[in-house]
């Protein structure tokens, strides 16, 4: 029989966490049948690979453990599970994560029905077991793109963007338009996601919380001083020039733009402030260069007025004006 939708799971060090996630998707609605779990371990050194050995040996049908002996983090452990996928939905899940049982259900009813490129729903963070879920659904939305601007609006939304673990994407359209995560890179889906923005023609949002978001303070995403969060810069440079080589930097100037400006700059100085002791001014100052060096008009994009938040707007002078260490601290102290 013909699975419906793969689910991959990249793994590192998850031995403690893995069993409520892979609980969660045992008893799917969608029936396990219809459902082929990809579970990746990512050079773990724990003992990660003997659990998802056990889990492959009692639902043989059903998972697929493949063990990579080099650590590729997350975004390569997901492109080395999407070679083995073979249904036509892909879905993506993060190990110290978990889903409602109805998840895939949805999703992939909504996909079928809507043929979609894309289907999305709500994520809710978890800092503690037992948070309850919300909302029914009544606010779907459905959105064609059809020209630039009903892709410059949907690019603007952020619709689509954000955690991949929370949507269902055909299998066909990220072969067709060649959309994958950048490699041995933390922020890997920054990048992947706004692919999936520039390229999809149909998207469906179900307003529902079928996700929950685990939080984990040990994690490299939220440790403190990790030089790990510097890879976001990298992310973001690569992306603008990816979208050079396809075409796409040019027809969305002001929505790339502004992408870049929150993504980039605001975004990833308030990780500076709130999760570094002290500010590192040369990052900050490169930071700063590159954003005149790709965007010197960025001042008068027309998106900043009304989607920018106020404390980023505050933060506007200075992309021009080079400050020291004490005053970066200083304003820092004022976001923690």
């Amino acid at each position: 029989m013909k699975k419906k939708v793969s689910i991959i799971i990249p793994c590192y060090m998850v031995e403690q966490y893995i069993d409520r996630c892979m609980n969660s998707l045992l008893n799917q609605t969608i029936g396990l049948e219809h459902l082929e779990l990809i579970l990746v371990n990512d050079a773990s050194p724990d003992h990660t690979l003997d659990k998802l050995l056990h889990y492959e040996a009692k639902y043989p049908d059903s998972i697929l453990v493949i063990n990579s002996d080099t650590n590729l983090k997350q975004g390569g452990a997901r492109n080395l599970g999407l070679n083995y996928a073979s249904a036509d939905y892909i879905g993506y899940v993060d190990p110290d994560d978990w889903t409602e049982v109805t998840m895939f259900e949805k999703l992939y009813n909504k996909a079928i029905s809507y043929d979609c490129d894309v289907v999305t729903c709500e994520c809710k963070r978890v800092f503690s077991e037992g948070t309850s879920m919300g909302k029914t659904g009544a606010n779907d939305s459905f959105y064609i793109i059809k020209d630039i601007p009903s892709r410059a609006d949907l690019l603007i939304s952020g619709i689509g963007n954000g955690g991949v673990w929370s949507k269902l994407y055909k299998r066909s359209f990220l072969a067709d338009n060649n959309i994958y995560f950048p490699e041995h890179l933390s922020y890997e889906d920054n990048f992947f996601g706004y692919l999936v923005q520039m390229h999809c023609t149909r998207l469906y949002f179900l307003e529902e919380y079928l996700y929950h978001y685990f939080v984990n303070y040990n994690s490299t995403i939220v440790k403190a001083n990790s030089p790990h969060h510097y890879d976001r810069l990298t992310i973001e440079l690569m992306k603008l020039e990816e979208l050079k080589t396809r075409g796409l930097f040019e027809p969305y100037y002001a929505e790339n733009e502004f992408n870049f400006l929150s993504t980039y700059y605001f975004n990833t100085l308030h990780i500076i402030f709130t999760r570094f002791i002290h500010v590192p001014v040369d990052i900050v100052n490169q930071m700063r260069q590159e954003v005149l060096r790709h965007f010197p008009g960025y001042d008068k994009n027309i998106y900043l007025d009304q989607f920018l938040p106020e404390t980023y707007k505050m933060l506007m002078y200075t992309i021009p004006t080079p400050l020291n260490q004490e005053e970066w601290d200083t304003i820092a102290s004022v976001y923690r």
